[in-house]
């Protein structure tokens, strides 16, 4: 009983911590964070005595460049803004602009990560991992050991994790390979989950 009482705490921990990361939105900077597949950047950049910030080109996941050749629009204290919405392609897309600061032109540019979840960054991939062992062992443990409780509640977990795979990808990847790996996570999850509660109504 006292073991079953720790994992059943581990267990909420680390599902804690799952949601919290689930939940959490990452922010443009001018280094590049990562934004999620779909969605609109706003483009920044901030220079005090321009007249002007220009959006000249923008290079695509593919290594293609499109011209864009738009000012962008001033906003208050410096700052310029342009919105992009054409984020369809997963992968790097590099910026490149001008604003003519202290009158002469000069060049900027930064790169922006564009993912499923909006996550980024070899931590996040490390984090998530990590998580997925978590909650398959949870799972597996109560399966192989027969506690009915804690295979439930890991199933249900995997159910979870499983449908959030499928509509953010892991990180950085989505196609057929994660949504594989999504619907057979599903699957155990449910199946691991009404053998637990059959057995636990003493049904098996």
């Amino acid at each position: 009983k006292g073991g079953e009482r720790i994992m059943k705490k581990i267990f909420l921990i680390f599902m804690f911590i799952f949601v919290i990361s689930l939940c959490s939105a990452a922010s443009l900077d001018s280094l590049g964070n990562g934004f999620k597949q779909g969605d609109c950047i706003t483009l920044k950049q901030v220079c005090g005595d321009c007249t002007y910030v220009t959006l000249g080109t923008i290079t695509l996941p593919n290594g293609s460049s499109v011209a864009i050749h738009e000012n962008m629009t001033s906003q208050t204290s410096g700052i310029y803004t342009y919105d992009y919405c054409n984020t369809t392609n997963l992968g790097t897309y590099g910026f490149e602009g001008i604003g003519d600061l202290g009158g002469t032109p000069n060049a900027w540019t930064y790169n922006v990560e564009i993912t499923p979840s909006g996550n980024a960054g070899s931590s996040n991939i490390v984090f998530f991992v990590f998580i997925i062992l978590v909650i398959f062992a949870i799972n597996l443990f109560g399966f192989f050991g027969k506690n009915e409780i804690m295979t439930i509640l890991g199933g249900m977990a995997l159910i979870f994790l499983g449908l959030y795979i499928i509509s953010n990808g892991m990180i950085v990847y989505r196609d057929d390979l994660t949504n594989y790996f999504a619907y057979v996570t599903i699957a155990w999850g449910a199946i691991s989950s009404i053998w637990a509660g059959m057995s636990l109504m003493d049904i098996l």
